[in-house]
């Protein structure tokens, strides 16, 4: 019988991730005892609204977080059998790319406007791979040929490039070295429909080709159901509910999980307008260790929401919750 995504051998192991920022005289409570796992080979998806901590989460396992507003980090990123945040920043260094590498939400920012694209493939693959230049440069070249670029744009400038075409060449960036894990922060945000499909279909074509594991961070539930193998839903700051792409779009025991496959349009449902989770996400300055944070927006509060926090509980095998209420909802939700 084929392992199932939770049976697969994990290499990257998150466990009770903790990031605070200081703003203004202020903490903010970015990532709370974040715990998950990655499989070799497989996918995982980080979904939740703008704000509850997706982009923070892959940084820290990058260790690229802003050293001017970080307050603190704590926690362990088990990777392949080291903790990254215990390592020295120059043994990190050779991690960054090689085995690790991420694909930034904006491909306009993560391009240098005055080199050229094949140099700033190139430069990686030189420091990574020990290559002297002109070997880099044709590795360089063969990676913007194999995310569809031709060789003939090789020493153009990102301004020459359109939008997808940006985005190809920061997937050329972020692949070149063959990383056991890419990060793909929002890859399809600013792209058109069209585009967006032949990028996901590249980074899914070359993942399975390299056997890369990935984190993919997307608002985006249609996306996570053709790629992803497990999903995390993100709140606040937390996981709030985390399992395999089965359980999380067949079973969803969140309230707010539920909340976010009702907002999605139903083509089989005649209705004038959609169905908004109401009120907006928790203030990041607040601590909520004495109760639920989603339980000012929760359609089902109850007492013990706002006088307890709730605790992680395991619904079925790999399946996890952090809800009072989840086995009552279970029974109501319907994606």
């Amino acid at each position: 019988m084929a392992e199932t995504t939770l049976e697969k051998k994990t290499f990257l192991s998150v466990e009770n991730l903790l990031v605070q920022y200081k703003l203004s005289g202020e903490t903010v409570y970015a990532v709370n005892n974040v715990s998950f796992t990655v499989a070799k080979g497989t996918t995982l998806g980080l979904v939740g609204e703008t704000g509850a901590g997706k982009t923070t989460i892959a940084k820290a396992i990058l260790r690229i977080l802003p050293d001017h507003s970080l307050k603190g980090i704590s926690g362990s990123v088990v990777f392949d059998g080291k903790d990254l945040l215990k390592l020295p920043e120059t043994e990190m260094r050779s991690y960054r790319g090689k085995n690790i590498s991420m694909i930034f939400q904006d491909p306009m920012t993560a391009l240098n406007p005055v080199k050229t694209v094949v140099d700033q493939i190139a430069e990686g693959i030189a420091l990574h791979q020990n290559m002297n230049k002109a070997n880099a440069r044709i590795k360089a070249i063969e990676m913007l040929e194999t995310v569809g670029i031709s060789a003939d744009r090789a020493d153009e400038y990102p301004h020459q490039f359109s939008g997808g075409m940006k985005q190809r060449v920061v997937i050329a960036i972020a692949l070149a070295c063959n990383p056991d894990l890419l990060i793909a922060d929002e890859p399809t945000t600013a792209l058109d429909v069209t585009i967006q499909a032949q990028v996901l279909d590249l980074i899914s074509s070359l993942q399975q080709k390299l056997g890369t594991s990935m984190i993919l961070i997307t608002h985006d539930l249609g996306v996570v159901a053709g790629t992803c193998d497990a999903v995390a839903v993100v709140y606040a700051g937390e996981i709030i509910e985390y399992g395999s792409k089965e359980d999380i779009f067949d079973h969803p025991m969140h309230p707010y999980t539920v909340g976010l496959f009702g907002a999605l349009p139903d083509l089989k449902k005649n209705v004038n307008r959609l169905s908004p989770i109401v009120g907006l996400p928790p203030d990041p300055t607040v601590a909520y260790t004495d109760s639920c944070p989603f339980a000012e927006r929760c359609p089902h509060v109850a007492p013990q929401c706002r006088e307890k926090k709730p605790h992680n509980a395991e619904v079925s095998q790999g399946h996890f919750v952090r809800c009072h209420l989840a086995g009552e909802i279970a029974g109501k939700a319907a994606p």
